[in-house]
């Protein structure tokens, strides 16, 4: 995602989100793992050891973005050996550590948000112009105007069927790991 658009993404999101699900706060060092370049993580602390994960993760090769979902019952940002989960949100409650890309909950697939996009019957010129507008500079206002109603979207989603996971799925797995008060 061009620079751009990966500002106005990293700001609308974070933003949209302190207003729509305020427990989740962003965390600067979320994990030792390698995560995607400009992802932001934001964590809700729903006991001592369960930890709600909610992951913005700009597309390194398109004007996309995707969000992670998940949980750790260990106190932690998920440690997996892939990302997202190979278990299906379906068959995921057992899990200690998960996160699943929220388009597969809302949509039913791994589903991105497209902030711009090539069509695939572009014409010769179309694909010139368009690698050419990707190295002239985008206004702040301009990117944020396109990369908003993208986030707005998602977020909407989020709350309809995120955090509805969330809170069917990510329960405490001890009788000692109740949740703190909250809105949960």
């Amino acid at each position: 995602m061009r620079k751009e658009y990966g500002t106005a993404l990293r700001e609308a999101f974070t933003d949209g989100l302190s207003h729509a699900c305020p427990d989740f706060t962003l965390v600067k060092k979320h994990s030792a793992l390698a995560s995607f370049p400009g992802e932001r993580a934001y964590c809700w602390r729903i006991s001592d050891s369960i930890f709600l994960w909610i992951v913005l993760i700009p597309d390194q090769k398109r004007e996309a973005f995707f969000v992670e979902l998940g949980w750790s019952r260990r106190a932690r940002f998920p440690q997996l050996a892939m990302r997202p989960s190979l278990t299906r949100p379906s068959d995921a409650k057992s899990e200690d550590e998960y996160l699943c890309r929220l388009g597969e909950l809302s949509r039913g697939n791994d589903f991105g948000w497209l902030v711009e996009e090539l069509r695939l019957d572009a014409t010769q010129d179309e694909m010139m112009a368009y690698i050419v507008a990707q190295t002239q500079p985008l206004y702040t206002e301009v990117a944020r105007s396109r990369v908003v109603p993208r986030v707005e979207e998602a977020l909407r989603e989020l709350v309809q069927h995120g955090l509805p996971f969330l809170r069917k799925h990510a329960q405490p797995s001890a009788a000692g790991d109740e949740p703190q008060a909250s809105r949960f």
